[in-house]
């Protein structure tokens, strides 16, 4: 018979163990920087959350376990340490906290890509859990058995009560002490609302999960999921309103009239920095320099990285869309079912192409992209299968464009054909093709490696642009270089010495690069660009602002986003 339960140094351990599982997830997050930012209070409201997601946990398996306090804390132990681990894991690839809705898309984690990076991310730190685990045992096993009373169990909910109240303890003593804050009532009720529930919603997904808390998250995402957002009848002519405003949209640009076919090449975490840079003399991107040296090419440098959690998923979402991700869980997984104005889709109603085709050297479930490709109006998909047809070789580059030169053989224009690159994907300890920079000391060993694999780009590059030549389609061809996104600069061992910009080449797009916009610019920007580009006149025009004015202003604001979130989870084209 167990006995009623005691408050002793084991099984305070007991206890505490767990609780440091969550704050060294929380902690990690904390030091690698991957926080939007914090505030004075940040670090005790993250300690009343844990407390509260602790003893939340206690009483609930309690309760189920009919008082057995030592199967109970067992269960949480196991609970927590895995969710460590995996949030740990997973952050270090996607810089996240693993969402409800990364959950939904744990199928593609099992991409080779997605193994091959997280498998690279051990560090010495991660023996924690291997620590935590023995500890726990070894307590585990000193502590008899002990049972608490159901009555004593319903005692427990202040304790969880209290940490929400010292959570609103600390911030009203931060708000009323700070000068600027202290008057300011309406900010004081945001922040109370924000603890209080729909914390995930303020576009800083990292600090909600680390100031709220696990288990108010889990349940604010639960919310999100099986809730339908109805738009009302003002909230649609506001979204229309806001997109039918074509002044900073289009230029009237006359399309060059050679153009038939649209060739869109997604560059994988391709940052501006290497282009122009040498190395001991040697140019890293020398193909892609003589592009930028051409005066017929338009390149802009400048280009800000509008992702949330979703990666090259929502990269790919921008482009194709000229619509901002949800900035609080995996836009494809919301919208793969959602009537979508689309790229390919005006290509084919406007400019008369007949085939779409994307070249992916991924599995067709990484971020959905077999359901988003329908839902884009891409009617032809070729896989990692496809490209490697059986070769023992690893996936690169060379291999991709390879495939995407012979295959262009067998399409019959006009066309449009999206191709993704792969090389110069993270992890950053290796790199594609030669060392072209072997016992160069001016650069980290990681960011060397990087530049190898931009090296390695830029030659498939410039092979794949012969192949269109030699087959007749390049001057027919508006063909396109962007990026899906930044890479991380702490990847790089870079954070700090170089800029997270990346490029934007538009070739045979008849732009005149001396009054087209050079400065900075978003990536929701090159939709409503292209469609000027290539004279399609459509009343979507995306969010963005087209970079053939010479006055472009910013697309990105609050009232963007907010514009987006409600087209997103209203699936407004729908109506």
């Amino acid at each position: 018979m167990p006995k009623l339960f005691k408050l002793n140094i084991k099984t305070l351990m007991l206890v505490a163990i767990p609780m440091l599982n969550l704050l060294f997830m929380h902690y990690f997050f904390y030091f690698q920087g991957f926080l939007e930012w914090t505030w004075t209070y940040s670090e005790i409201i993250n300690l009343c959350g844990v407390v509260f997601d602790i003893s939340v946990l206690i009483i609930l398996f309690l309760l189920l376990s009919g008082g057995r306090f030592k199967i109970t804390m067992a269960i949480i132990q196991i609970i927590t340490l895995l969710w460590s681990f995996v949030n740990v894991m997973y952050g270090k690839f996607f810089f996240q906290y693993m969402s409800l809705s990364a959950i939904g898309e744990a199928h593609g984690l099992a991409d080779g890509l997605v193994v091959n990076s997280i498998l690279s991310a051990f560090y010495w730190y991660d023996f924690f859990y291997v620590f935590s685990a023995i500890l726990f045992v070894v307590v585990y096993n000193r502590t008899g058995p002990c049972r608490i009373r159901k009555e004593y169990v319903l005692r427990l909910l202040l304790i969880p009560v209290c940490s929400i109240m010292l959570t609103f303890v600390a911030y009203s003593a931060y708000h009323f002490i700070h000068p600027h804050y202290r008057n300011n009532w309406e900010l004081f009720k945001f922040r109370a609302h924000e603890f209080l529930y729909d914390s995930v919603r303020g576009g800083t997904p990292n600090l909600a999960h680390f100031q709220t808390g696990c288990v108010r998250v889990l349940l604010f995402e639960l919310y999100d999921m099986f809730h339908v957002t109805q738009l009302s009848e003002e909230q649609k002519k506001q979204i229309e309103k806001y997109y039918s405003d074509h002044s900073l949209r289009s230029t009237n640009h006359q399309r060059n009239p050679n153009i038939k076919n649209v060739i869109f090449i997604l560059l994988e975490s391709f940052l501006s920095a290497p282009i122009d840079l040498k190395v001991d003399g040697k140019e890293v991107t020398p193909f892609l320099n003589s592009l930028k040296r051409d005066s017929n090419i338009y390149y802009n440098g400048n280009m800000i990285s509008d992702i949330g959690c979703g990666e090259s998923g929502d990269g790919q979402f921008i482009y194709m869309t000229g619509i901002l991700p949800l900035r609080y869980r995996m836009t494809v997984g919301q919208v793969k079912d959602n009537i979508l104005p689309s790229l390919p889709k005006l290509l084919k109603s406007e400019m008369g192409i007949k085939y779409s085709e994307i070249i992916s050297p991924t599995t067709p479930n990484l971020w959905q992209q077999s359901e988003m490709n329908v839902a884009y109006g891409i009617d032809n998909a070729y896989w990692l299968e496809d490209i490697v047809n059986g070769q023992p070789r690893t996936i690169d580059d060379q291999l991709i464009f390879q495939f995407a030169s012979r295959h262009v053989d067998e399409i019959k224009e006009p066309f449009f054909s999206l191709i993704l690159s792969l090389s110069t994907h993270s992890p950053y300890n290796k790199y594609a093709g030669d060392d072209s920079f072997k016992g160069t000391h001016s650069v980290n060993e990681l960011y060397k490696n990087y530049l190898n694999s931009c090296h390695f780009l830029d030659s498939q590059l410039k092979a794949y642009f012969e192949s269109l030549k030699e087959k007749g389609l390049y001057d027919n061809s508006l063909i396109i270089l962007a990026s899906d996104h930044y890479a991380h600069l702490d990847m790089l061992g870079m954070s700090g010495q170089i800029s997270s910009h990346t490029p934007l080449f538009f070739i045979n797009g008849n732009v005149d690069v001396n009054s087209a916009w050079k400065g900075e610019y978003h990536q929701l920007d090159l939709f409503t660009t292209l469609l000027d580009l290539l004279a399609i006149e459509y009343p979507w025009r995306g969010l963005g602002y087209t970079l053939l004015n010479p006055l472009y202003t910013s697309s990105v604001s609050a009232k963007t986003s907010e514009i987006s979130d409600m087209i997103i989870n209203g699936d407004f084209f729908a109506q």
